[in-house]
């Protein structure tokens, strides 16, 4: 069984896939603790990333929210007190722009910008008289040793490029049971359609299957 002490980064899942892919990038699985704070209710995977040992948790099944989320953060902060960093790290949605062209497998950081902490609340917010949605609130920004980072990755992928599609394809290869619903989909299905046509009630098809591509009702 592993100590709890040893741990120092913690990782939070919203959601069962999210909780898989987690699990599926640790470089080294360890076993499950030697023991966690009375009263924890949370489900853990334990292991290794480069030199950082791990904890991961994931929301209980069909609850989603910031309170689950923090209550889920306090029992672990409870039964691994020597975490330094905690991630919420998932799936998210996102509108492609002319500006920033946004793609299904793209993967998001958000850092400081603007006098704005990088850090925002997803249920903060409001739409004016049919303008564009505008923030009411966000959080202080994320620790330096997180910041320092990303310059890294920054200064790392200016330099080299980044190894992404070529860890996944690693992992997939693995891992052949996720496979098919893990791996990127076809570009056939990455659509954005204009906001007045909609899918179809009561048809779980694709879109790719049922909505088409004809471009009067599509934007990408």
């Amino acid at each position: 069984m592993s100590d709890p002490k040893k741990y120092t980064v913690g990782w939070i899942c919203a959601v069962t896939a999210e909780y898989v892919a987690a699990r599926a990038f640790l470089d080294t699985e360890h076993a499950g603790p030697e023991y966690v704070s009375e009263h924890d209710n949370n489900d853990y995977t334990l292991g290794k990333i480069g030199k950082h040992n791990v904890v991961i948790a994931v929301l209980p099944d069909g609850e989603y929210g910031t309170d689950s989320a923090a209550s889920v953060a306090r029992d672990m902060l409870h039964s691994f007190p020597n975490l330094r960093i905690g991630l919420m790290v998932g799936i998210g949605g996102g509108t492609p722009s002319l500006r920033h062209d946004i793609r299904l497998g793209d993967i998001v950081v958000s850092s400081p910008c603007g006098g704005r902490g990088g850090v925002l609340e997803y249920d903060f917010g409001k739409t004016i008289q049919d303008r564009s949605f505008r923030q009411t609130r966000f959080l202080n920004q994320p620790p330096t040793v997180l910041r320092t980072a990303v310059s890294g990755l920054k200064a790392q992928y200016e330099g080299s490029g980044h190894r992404l599609e070529e860890a996944i394809g690693h992992i997939l290869e693995r891992k052949q049971r996720l496979r098919q619903k893990y791996k990127r989909p076809d570009p056939s299905s990455d659509r954005l359609y204009q906001s007045r046509f909609t899918h179809p009630p009561n048809n779980e098809a694709s879109c790719a299957a049922v909505c088409g591509d004809d471009p009067a009702t599509l934007i990408f």
